[in-house]
């Protein structure tokens, strides 16, 4: 099998509005039975992918018979939540699907392919098959996406259009939410695929035990490289573009020698509960407010008692945020990087990204549009990416930080030593330098003062 750059990227689900089974398709699919969709697909997203360019007038077709015969319905990139509304009534009656040039289409763009997962019901890669691109938390429920927890017998893996030059891993768990003994795949950059015909042969005997997948390969987050606000939190007072939000002041925030520490009392947290009914939301951030599509990122200094449990935010409102965060050491997560998406009430595990026992660590979250991307660092110059998920939030949101301490565990104390907020340079010019604010207005003894918290700060960083 050559390397697929596919046109067209199509996510189809079971039910209407995006729920129950789903799995992707890539290639002409002669019989959608094979893929466990027999006349029950009835929602639809379909995305650009990396070879759209090519041929720009490409479409989904959808046909109501096997073997791309009887009436058809063509679709370009968009989302489709309900194939009842659309002509001949197609939820339900979509037996093949293939790919073909229509008209010119415009519409929502997939992102990177590191790698391509193939999963078969089987060994030797027979019985039905899913295909994964992405991190699946939950194989288990329909919100979780597919329907084949404990049934992945063999495994075929290829590179994608997109590998990175440093590798890539797959990494195979046996609880949903990345839980439970793993097993870790590495796609090196002169490996073409891997096969494993028969889990069930391997000496950690995963056949029939997969209930969660994860694909994690470094990234260069190069898109946006300049930069339009920096806070390196030096002196006593927040920057005017700020905006501090403690609904119950229980937490507090200080500025200490060029990094912001905030302390969070028990039970404040940042959800709406397991089934959207109560739960919490007044956990303190910090917040400021930007436009269109943008990268924002900060650095976190880990304690050995790993007490933090924050990062970044992006916030329209209460129903409506993502959190990339750091988790604390006494809490279920125990550590790990965790990309959160909370949309209409609703909790969803986008992606978690493990980096338990580090010295230090950079968070960043892109946004292209309706994508959101989210990335992980030791270093800030290595990227690996965390997680990518699709929320309608209009052109302007906030973005901040944020610190939590969900349940009974001991206060959190989280602290950042900076954050930035980049743009395209195309779009920079409209944004206030940062540095260029207020210069001639600080005093000689104000200047000096700022120098010696940048001193301090430089040897604190070598320690």
């Amino acid at each position: 099998m050559p390397v697929v750059i596919p046109r067209l990227i199509v996510e189809a689900f079971q039910h209407v509005n995006y729920r129950g089974r789903m799995g992707y398709i890539l290639e002409p699919v002669p019989h959608t039975g094979r893929i466990g969709f027999q006349d029950n697909i009835s929602s639809l997203k379909i995305y650009k992918g990396p070879n759209f360019s090519g041929s720009p007038n490409y479409k989904a077709i959808l046909y109501q018979h096997a073997n791309y015969k009887g009436k058809k319905l063509a679709l370009g990139p968009g989302f489709y939540p309900n194939l009842h509304d659309v002509a001949y009534n197609f939820a339900d009656r979509v037996s093949s699907i293939n790919f073909g040039s229509t008209i010119d289409v415009v519409g929502p763009e997939w992102g990177t392919i590191p790698l391509i997962v193939d999963c078969y019901e089987h060994v030797e890669f027979r019985g039905k098959k899913i295909t994964i691109l992405r991190d699946i938390a939950n194989l288990r429920t329909p919100q979780g996406g597919t329907w084949f927890e404990d049934r992945i017998s063999s495994v075929q893996i290829f590179k994608g259009p997109n590998f990175p030059s440093e590798g890539a891993d797959v990494i195979f768990y046996e609880h949903p939410d990345f839980e439970g003994q793993r097993l870790m795949v590495r796609m090196e950059p002169q490996d073409y695929k891997k096969e494993f015909p028969n889990l069930h042969l391997l000496p950690q005997s995963f056949g029939d035990k997969i209930s969660a997948i994860k694909i994690e390969g470094w990234a260069s987050s190069g898109e946006f490289t300049e930069m339009v606000f920096d806070d390196e939190f030096i002196g006593n007072d927040m920057r005017p573009e700020w905006r501090w939000v403690d609904p119950q002041g229980g937490g507090d925030w200080t500025e200490r020698q060029g990094y912001l520490q905030m302390r969070t009392d028990p039970g404040q947290d940042l959800w709406h509960g397991p089934d959207g009914r109560g739960g919490d939301m007044t956990a303190p951030r910090l917040l400021m407010e930007v436009t269109e599509d943008f990268a924002i990122e900060t650095r976190m200094r880990i304690s050995s008692q790993l007490r933090e449990h924050g990062g970044l935010i992006i916030w329209k409102n209460e129903n409506q945020f993502l959190r990339l965060e750091k988790t604390s050491g006494p809490h279920a997560f125990r550590g790990d990087v965790r990309f959160e998406r909370h949309v209409n009430r609703r909790f969803s595990l986008v992606a978690r990204g493990g980096m338990r026992r580090v010295r230090e660590l950079f968070l960043r979250l892109e946004r292209r549009g309706n994508q959101f991307m989210a990335f992980a660092s030791q270093d800030g110059i290595h990227w690996r990416g965390v997680g990518v998920t699709r929320v309608a939030m209009g052109p302007r949101v906030q973005v901040g930080l944020h610190s939590l301490c969900p349940g009974n565990i001991p206060p959190t104390l989280t602290r950042f030593d900076y954050f930035r907020l980049f743009k395209r340079r195309s779009e920079a010019a409209q944004y206030r330098s940062i540095e260029a604010v207020g210069v001639d207005q600080v005093s000689d003894e104000e200047r000096e003062d700022i120098r010696e918290d940048r001193r301090r700060r430089a040897i604190r960083d070598l320690y």
